[in-house]
């Protein structure tokens, strides 16, 4: 049965159920980005949610687009760190159920394969260090580190997203990537790919 999202009651006495987080702006899961900033400057519901949910969705995944300061950055990570504690778990947070939440989006996140995550986790990292390097900024992680989760065995029966360099995915079987994985090795060629989604 997949997770869902439930609303966190305010009302004394209310408990969060077992195997469930919460993950409202009180917790390190919280969304950055208000339905409050964007109505300040003009945006009226429900279009300030969607959009204040679309960026959060960008942001969690490595965009700096709109907020490339370096707190932005290590607040992420801090929420990057801790997203294996999502895995399988319903997420409480004050949003009615039946309107669209950030929740929703960690939902999404909690849901993958354990390895899959990893890659998300690992992509989402190298995209922001890519960034801050290009803005002549230290990166957050060890390229090494985020190159051996990205350029991995990912096991049978998966569809995976490679990136060969040009920042466009190509969607491969992970048939096709062990292949080209061990064609590299074979040849002691460095493994220029990169993983950036993996499929169950």
């Amino acid at each position: 049965m997949p997770n869902v999202r439930i609303k966190r009651e305010r009302t004394k006495g209310w408990r969060k159920p077992p195997g469930c987080k919460i993950v409202d702006r009180t917790s390190d899961f919280g969304n950055p980005f208000t339905v409050a900033q964007l109505v300040d400057i003009g945006y009226a519901e429900p279009q300030a949610r969607t959009m204040v949910i679309t960026e959060f969705r960008s942001w969690l995944r490595g965009s700096r687009a709109n907020w490339a300061a370096d707190e932005a950055d290590q607040r992420r990570e801090k929420l990057l760190t801790r997203m294996p504690e999502l895995h399988g778990m319903d997420l409480a947070c004050p949003c009615e159920e039946d309107e669209a939440c950030h929740g929703d989006v960690l939902l999404e996140w909690g849901a993958l394969p354990l390895v899959a995550l990893e890659v998300r986790i690992a992509s989402a990292r190298a995209r922001v260090d890519r960034q801050r390097a290009f803005q002549g900024m230290k990166p957050l992680h060890d390229a090494a580190a985020l190159t051996a989760v990205l350029t991995r065995d990912v096991g049978p029966r998966l569809l995976v997203d490679v990136d060969l360099g040009d920042g466009i995915p190509q969607r491969w079987d992970s048939g096709t990537w062990s292949q080209y994985l061990a064609s590299q090795r074979r040849a002691e060629e460095q493994v220029t790919a990169r993983l950036v989604e993996v499929f169950a």
